[in-house]
């Protein structure tokens, strides 16, 4: 049985005790088929009401993660069976996560800078041209210009008019943002904004020029990019 520590009393809140059971799914103390301790028992733990409890299992079924079994309790549901797509942050201190998420990322936006080459309009591009102006002003992220770097990433998604593609792009984008920060930290000699705002400039000017090979590969050069400055191993074809 996984063994869970009480949270902090100024952290008594659904989603920390969400996050610290989906952690051990993730790490694989919980697997597909366990059953959860009972709301009591994670209560107790937990150092919190069951009615916390109650809401952190609750967010955790919306999710997909589990489901309730008559007579079982709530059991861990296997990855290919969940309704929803979910990216655990806490899961991206693996290298192999992480270098997952990007070779994810580079087949989806890859794909979606192509799209929007043949599909953007005026509003598009000037959103584009909008977020990357928000990055520009100093050499290293804070949190106006990772949501700025996020921006361009769902615009570029927006452009492709397709609905569930800009939607996962720019979900993936708003849970890279942890990445982004870390980046920051490892190249704190380099003009990193300076550095992702070329990248997007590259992108920006492709679609801008309807030219939907140099979109593809601008983007699969930023992706790269974005990897090696992680120091994640990219998957993607090309130099990294």
């Amino acid at each position: 049985m996984p063994q869970f520590r009480e949270v902090q009393r100024a952290s008594l809140l659904p989603d920390q005790i969400a996050a610290d059971i989906m952690a051990k799914i993730t790490d694989g103390e919980l697997v597909p088929g366990d059953t959860l301790p009972t709301e009591h028992s994670l209560a107790d733990t937990f150092g919190v009401s069951r009615n916390v409890v109650r809401e952190a299992i609750a967010r955790l079924r919306s999710d997909g993660v589990i489901e309730s079994r008559q007579g079982r309790g709530a059991v861990v549901k296997p990855v290919s069976e969940r309704e929803t797509f979910r990216v655990d942050i806490r899961a991206l201190g693996k290298s192999d996560n992480l270098a997952d998420l990007f070779e994810l990322r580079g087949i989806l936006e890859i794909e979606a800078a192509g799209l929007a080459a043949e599909r953007r309009s005026a509003d598009d591009l000037q959103d584009m041209r909008n977020a990357i102006s928000e990055m520009g002003g100093q050499e290293q992220f804070d949190d106006e210009r990772l949501e700025a770097d996020a921006a361009f990433h769902r615009a570029l998604g927006n452009a492709t008019r397709n609905t569930y593609l800009s939607a996962i792009i720019g979900y993936i984008s708003s849970r890279l943002k942890d990445t982004t920060r870390a980046t920051s930290g490892l190249h704190v000699k380099k003009d990193l904004v300076g550095t992702t705002i070329a990248e997007h400039l590259k992108v920006l000017n492709a679609v801008e020029a309807s030219d939907k090979a140099a979109a593809r590969d601008a983007m699969a050069a930023h992706v790269r990019g974005a990897a090696g400055r992680l120091k994640v191993k990219s998957k993607l074809a090309g130099k990294d």
